[in-house]
C-alpha cells in the first residue's frame, strides 16, 4: 500500500478540467476513426467475396454442338407458257432432291417445298403443284393458262456442300450460376486459320441474317421466370440455342478440321469447347460435339 505524504498535492482546477476532457475527446475520435475504417474494410472485403464468388459461379454449359450443311443449288427451265397449257411437268437432272429446297418461280407467283413433296404458294394466286423427292419428278399446275412466252424455273438443292456453313450450340447455364444477359457474352471461334470474336445481334434468328461480327440466339426452353422474350436473360433451367453463321466469318469447316469456341460472360469463367470434326460427311445436319 502507498504511503501518502503530506508534501504531494493533486492537481485541480479549469486546466486540468480542460485537458482531462481534451483527453477523452482525443480517445473518441480515435476509436470512431477505427470503428468506420473496420467497417469499410468489412464492406470492401464482402463485395471483393460476392465478386469473387459470383466470377467463379457464373458460366455456360455447353450441351451439343450441331453442324449445318448448305445445301448444293441447282436451276432448271420447267417450261415456257403458250396461253393455253395449264400442266407443266418436268424430270430434274440430279437427285434425289432435298426437302425444302425447292422453290418455283414465274415471275409473279412463287411456290416452295413444305418437305413433304406439295408446292406451296406463298406469292400469287392459283398454283399448285409437287415434287418427288427420289423420283426428280416435278408437277406445276395451273388454274389458268400462263401468258405465252412466261418462263416458269425451278431452284432447287440435290446434295450438300463439302464444308459446314453454321454451327447451332445448345447451352444452359452451369450449376449454381446467376442469370446471364447474352448481350454482355462474347464469342470467340477458330479453325486454325481464322479467328473472330463475335457479340450478340438480338434482331438476327436464323443464320442469313449473321455477318461475321455477331452471333444469333433462339431460345429453345424459357423456365420461370420467362424474362427472355423482354430481357434476353438465360436463367437456372434454360436452353438457347446459339446460331453462327461460320461462312460469313470466313471459316472453312471441312472434314477433320479442328474447331475451339469459347464463350466469354461479362462476369464468370469462359467455357470452352474443343473439338475435330468427322472424316466425312454424309447427312446435312452433323453431329460434332
Amino acid at each position: 500500500m502507498k504511503r501518502m505524504w503530506t508534501k504531494e498535492e493533486g492537481e485541480f482546477g479549469i486546466g486540468t478540467l480542460i485537458i482531462f476532457i481534451a483527453i477523452i475527446i482525443v480517445a473518441a475520435v480515435a476509436a470512431s476513426v477505427l470503428i468506420e475504417t473496420a467497417y469499410v474494410l468489412q464492406q470492401q472485403a464482402k463485395n471483393t467475396g460476392d465478386i469473387a464468388r459470383q466470377d467463379v459461379a457464373t458460366g455456360f454449359k455447353v450441351i451439343t454442338v450441331e453442324g449445318i450443311r448448305s445445301d448444293y443449288m441447282l436451276s432448271e427451265v420447267v417450261g415456257t407458257g403458250d396461253g393455253s397449257t395449264t400442266v407443266f411437268t418436268k424430270v430434274l437432272s440430279s437427285g434425289p432432291v432435298n426437302p425444302h429446297s425447292v422453290t418455283v418461280s414465274d415471275g409473279t407467283n412463287v411456290l416452295v417445298d413444305d418437305g413433304n413433296g406439295n408446292l406451296v404458294l406463298v406469292r400469287g394466286s392459283g398454283v399448285q403443284g409437287w415434287i418427288g423427292y427420289n423420283n426428280k419428278t416435278l408437277r406445276v399446275i395451273y388454274s389458268t393458262a400462263p401468258a405465252s412466252g412466261t418462263t416458269i424455273r425451278v431452284r432447287y438443292g440435290s446434295g450438300y456442300g463439302r464444308t459446314v456453313d453454321y454451327l447451332d450450340l445448345k447451352v444452359g447455364l452451369m450449376a449454381g450460376s446467376p442469370p446471364i444477359a447474352m448481350d454482355s457474352v462474347l464469342v470467340e471461334i477458330s479453325d486454325g486459320f481464322t479467328d473472330a470474336t463475335l457479340t450478340y445481334n438480338a434482331s438476327a434468328t436464323n443464320y442469313t441474317a449473321l455477318d461475321s461480327s455477331h452471333f444469333g440466339a433462339i431460345i429453345a426452353r424459357d423456365m420461370p421466370p420467362s424474362n427472355w422474350q423482354r430481357d434476353r436473360v438465360l436463367t437456372s433451367g434454360d436452353v438457347v440455342r446459339v446460331l453462327i453463321n461460320a461462312s460469313a466469318i470466313g471459316l472453312y469447316i471441312a472434314p477433320q478440321t479442328t474447331i475451339t469456341i469459347k464463350l466469354i460472360p461479362k462476369h464468370g469463367v469462359p467455357t470452352l469447347v474443343e473439338f475435330t470434326t468427322p472424316a466425312t460427311y454424309t447427312t446435312k445436319y452433323v453431329g460434332l460435339w
